[in-house]
């Protein structure tokens, strides 16, 4: 049983930051529900029309799928707490214009979204760095839980924040929701502005950011324990979406629902989701992930279904309810296996492309149900939905995560100095040879053992990765082997060093094992012209 699944739910509270950083991001989250309830009402009683509802769900998740990675990259280069800062800043003041418009009675469907899409790329420079964070407030064996606390604040938010947004909007109107929303962000301002975030020590050269981008997403390209969570995410949260691109038109113009009861429905997934706060670390320590996974897909199945027959409130209550508890069981535990799997110089690159995956499912889907809903109506459109995710399902249940079942060891390996070659840090591209003598015994299981060097080395940021070996001689015992790859400058390759974890330095290690020096003779190679940037797009195309 991993460690994180030991310790209470409740124990990543007893850290100060952290139970200061959670609860003003409740209270954040509780006025961004509101102002949700409120901009879905307004654009529900300037048009009937599902896509145009639809598409407050795609203006708020649109600008995730564009600039998430970016965001990730930002994080991971720059001080999170600043930039943090930034984004929930400039988020205060949208909402503020938003709230603005609304009371001077200017407020258009093309304004709302516009104002919508603003929203997004705060929430989509927040996001990854936010997730990014954790680790540094608590130790390894509270992250899962940390994680799980996280969720259910969000999910928290969300049962309360639709209900009292339902009241507000029904009372006194949708700008005083936008106002709200607001006020909100001022939580989340002054819990960062108190917060000694102590930045952990770098005794190398920054990343550019363009670098830093494309390392993130060779990361992704070379590591498949995280492009499974990726797969699983999408799989997911495209289908699940339609909860929140279509309730609006299925509560307001089928069920008929009030404002407050429209904020009471929303606020069931809240419920929902906190209600599997407290049963999730249980479950997680009595079922294997994948299992517990395929149960909460299938209970989504049932719930979008229900939604596509249901006539009456209570009905839609209880779907709402039963999607709520599988939308946070699911996220969570993919959000907590990208934390467990994911070394901490990459986390926020891969948290940005996580935050990608779902955002732009939700986007994208919104956009779809919304086009499937005004031409076949809002009840086949949440069918569609149900019968996608179950054959979803039956297609990424081969796909493993491994994560909160074997948690790998990502603690950083620290080699051994390296030489002062006295170059500058941006000279490059450098091309590291390796040379191996391997018994002639050996050579399967040395070449079977560099596959797997192979992906860490590329993973890690190698632009160009070659193994040659020398024609074989009669009667020779050993067998000459090169191993060969490209780093970008001498700076990125030294970063490469600091990138491997312990987990990594046992796969070195049964390859270098094989040559009977123990290790293989290095050299480095300076590029001999100039036109450096040429030589990187040429290799990077």
């Amino acid at each position: 049983m991993p460690a994180s699944t030991r310790s209470g739910a409740w124990e990543p509270l007893k850290h100060r930051a952290f139970a200061i950083l959670i609860s003003a991001n409740l209270a954040s989250n509780i006025g961004t529900w509101v102002q949700n309830v409120g901009e879905k009402w307004q654009m529900a009683e300037l048009t009937r029309s599902p896509l145009l509802i639809s598409l407050i769900e795609t203006g708020t998740t649109l600008p995730i799928l564009f600039l998430a990675l970016s965001a990730g990259a930002l994080a991971d280069i720059l001080d999170r707490r600043k930039l943090l800062l930034a984004a929930q800043t400039y988020m205060l003041f949208v909402a503020a214009a938003l709230s603005a418009l609304t009371f001077a009675h200017l407020i258009t469907p093309g304004v709302l979204i516009t104002m919508s899409l603003l929203l997004g790329v705060g929430a989509a420079l927040t996001q990854p760095a936010w997730q990014a964070i954790v680790p540094e407030l608590l130790p390894k064996e509270e992250i899962a839980n940390g994680v799980a606390l996280n969720s259910a604040g969000f999910n928290v938010s969300r049962a309360i924040g639709p209900a009292l947004g339902g009241i507000i909007v029904g009372v006194m109107g949708p700008a005083w929701a936008f106002a709200l929303n607001s006020l909100s962000f001022l939580a989340v301002v002054g819990a960062l502005w108190r917060w000694k975030r102590v930045a952990p020590t770098q005794d190398l050269p920054g990343e550019r950011f363009m670098g830093a981008v494309r390392v993130g997403l060779r990361y992704v390209r070379h590591s498949r324990p995280l492009q499974v969570i990726l797969w699983r995410a999408v799989a997911f949260v495209f289908f699940t979406g339609i909860i929140f691109s279509l309730l609006p038109s299925l509560a307001i113009h089928h069920l008929h629902t009030s404002s407050e009861t429209f904020g009471l429905l929303l606020g069931c997934i809240g419920a929902g989701a906190v209600s599997a706060t407290a049963f999730l670390p249980r479950l997680r320590a009595r079922m294997e992930t994948n299992r517990l996974l395929l149960v909460f897909h299938l209970l989504a199945v049932a719930g979008i279904t229900a939604l596509g027959f249901s006539k009456h409130v209570w009905i839609a209550a209880l779907a709402l309810f039963a999607c709520g508890t599988t939308w946070l069981s699911v996220l969570s535990t993919v959000n907590t296996a990208i934390q467990l799997s994911v070394p901490s110089w990459v986390k926020a690159r891969a948290f940005g492309c996580y935050t990608m995956s779902w955002g732009g499912s939700l986007a994208i889907g919104a956009t779809f149900w919304g086009s499937v809903a005004s031409r076949f109506g809002i009840r086949a459109a949440f069918l569609s939905a149900g019968a996608g995710l179950l054959l979803a399902t039956l297609i990424v249940h081969r796909l493993k995560i491994e994560a909160l079942d074997h948690e790998p060891d990502l603690s950083p390996h620290r080699a051994a100095p390296h030489p002062d070659q006295g170059l500058d840090p941006e000279v490059g591209p450098i091309l590291i040879q390796l040379e191996y003598r391997i018994p002639w015994a050996q050579r399967e299981a040395f070449r079977a053992a560099m596959r797997e060097v192979r992906s860490i080395r590329k993973r890690d940021g190698a632009i160009r990765w070659s193994l040659f070996e020398e024609p074989a001689k009669s009667g020779e015992p050993m067998v000459a082997f090169q191993e060969s790859f490209v780093s970008s400058s001498w700076g990125e390759h030294l970063r490469q060093h600091h990138r491997a974890t312990m987990e990594d330095r046992e796969v070195f290690a049964t390859a270098y094992r094989m040559d009977p020096e123990g290790r293989p003779r290095i050299r480095h190679l300076v590029a001999a012209w100039d036109d450096h940037e040429n030589l990187i797009d040429r290799i990077w195309e």
